[in-house]
């Protein structure tokens, strides 16, 4: 079960569960759309009234016109000021979740799946000295995931296990601050664990890879979780560099002492694959 195994990491297949994405921006266009319609249905109502007060001259009419743009001021513009100060509250709270998540037992997750990429080589080192274009050039070449062996990558995914109370938290955590988008995300990856986790209780001699690599559909989980996981952290580092460098340099740091650790002795130094090598697109 060493042979090519390819996906795209920037192709996303669909899944059963995506409809529910499309009827999420489908909700989100409606609210728009009625906000936008009340902004340019209550002046207009106003006007109406202050029109009927000219001709009629009847003064109460006038308090009357009034009472749109109160509502339009009052309950809509202060609303949606709040609302905008909210998010900034939830996005900064996002990012010291996101803190947390990088600098827990996923930690681990990530130096595996570094140690065992054949290539793109992402060099824990490299990462410590790299300036903000080296890694956005890093991200936009992301194209494959190639691992060297089967029982490397068996590793990667083990680890996950570990994590799993990571994602729980995380889960949980997306719940109460209504983050729809990362809560799929976090619960596809705890389904993906759960998965890992009976086959090695029935099957404990035996990789779990190569049982997913033998259907389309565990091919496709291990594509999503594995190409994800290596986007994701290449994106929080990039906006760890822009934003706040400090920190960026404590965790490339942190990762850094961690990942010496974990070197493999025979690691690959040329641009030839092994035979055998996985590809992960």
């Amino acid at each position: 079960m060493t042979t090519g195994l390819t996906f795209n990491c920037r192709q996303e297949v669909a899944q059963p569960g995506d409809s529910g994405n499309g009827s999420f921006g489908k909700k989100k266009k409606i609210i728009f759309s009625t906000y936008g319609a009340l902004i340019i249905a209550l002046p207009v109502l106003s006007m109406f009234f202050l029109y009927l007060e000219h001709v009629t001259h009847i003064t109460f009419l006038a308090h009357v016109a009034a009472i749109p743009l109160e509502i339009m001021f009052g309950a809509i513009i202060v609303e949606r000021f709040l609302a905008s100060r909210e998010k900034k509250g939830r996005l900064h709270m996002l990012m010291h979740m996101k803190s947390y998540i990088f600098r827990s037992q996923m930690r681990e997750v990530f130096i595996n799946s570094f140690n065992a990429l054949a290539s793109p080589q992402i060099d824990i080192r490299k990462l410590a000295t790299a300036e903000l274009s080296e890694l956005y050039k890093l991200r936009e070449d992301l194209n494959e995931l190639t691992y060297r062996s089967v029982d490397e990558l068996e590793v990667v995914v083990l680890s996950y296990i570990d994590a799993r109370s990571v994602f729980v938290t995380f889960m949980d955590w997306a719940m109460q601050h209504d983050f729809e988008v990362i809560l799929e995300e976090v619960v596809f990856v705890l389904n993906f664990i759960q998965d890992v986790r009976m086959y090695k209780e029935s099957y404990p001699d035996k990789l779990f890879v190569e049982y997913a690599m033998s259907t389309p559909q565990g091919c496709e989980k291990l594509r999503k979780v594995l190409t994800g996981a290596v986007s994701k952290f290449l994106d929080y580092a990039i906006e760890l560099k822009t934003e706040r460098p400090s920190i960026y340099d404590e965790l490339i740091s942190e990762y850094l002492i961690v990942s010496e650790l974990k070197l493999p002795v025979d690691a690959f130094t040329d641009d030839t694959l092994p035979p055998g090598a996985l590809v992960l697109t």
